[in-house]
């Protein structure tokens, strides 16, 4: 009885220990974003020149999340431009909000919603802190996802960003 109940602690503990390590071992890619270039470094056909009509103007830092764009400087719509390597699913884009929209999430030039109204697409994918709701498994099997800044323009770990409009 005494082996039985040794084998089941050694196999608690084993399982938590490897818990322990997992978590510890995971973590987002340090600031690599799909937008510059791949993780290799070496640009996989997305320019600048993929979004927008001209050659914008080198910045020293793209990562500004309320630098309001220039909505008539892209090649195709917002969303066909997500579109085009994302789902869009997620969220309703090309309606025209009832109410005045906080000025860091910007409409485009007809005033409706498009992705870039909550994604900053220059910024990085990684966050010191969470930007969107985690749970309790996401601590122990995702830890990835606490990271990730999934390049909002606010943090919406509690819900904030959608708020900005959804209590309207």
């Amino acid at each position: 009885m005494k082996y039985k109940t040794n084998i089941q602690c050694l196999l608690k503990y084993s399982v938590l220990f490897f818990i322990c390590i997992y978590t510890m071992s995971v973590r987002a890619d340090s600031g690599f974003n799909p937008h510059y270039e791949s993780k290799t470094g070496e640009n996989d056909g997305v320019q600048c020149l993929s979004c927008h009509k001209t050659q914008p103007l080198e910045q020293a830092n793209f990562n500004g999340k309320h630098i309001i764009p220039v909505m008539n400087s892209f090649n195709k719509s917002e969303v066909e431009m997500c579109s085009d390597c994302h789902s869009s699913s997620s969220h309703i884009v090309g309606i025209t909000p009832g109410y005045t929209v906080p000025a860091d999430l910007p409409l485009d030039v007809n005033d409706q919603i498009t992705c870039l109204t909550c994604h900053y697409v220059h910024g990085s994918l990684e966050s010191d802190k969470p930007m969107a709701s985690t749970s309790f498994m996401d601590h122990i099997f995702n830890r990835e996802r606490l990271n990730k800044s999934y390049i909002l323009r606010r943090n919406n770990a509690e819900g904030d960003m959608c708020l900005a409009c959804h209590s309207k």
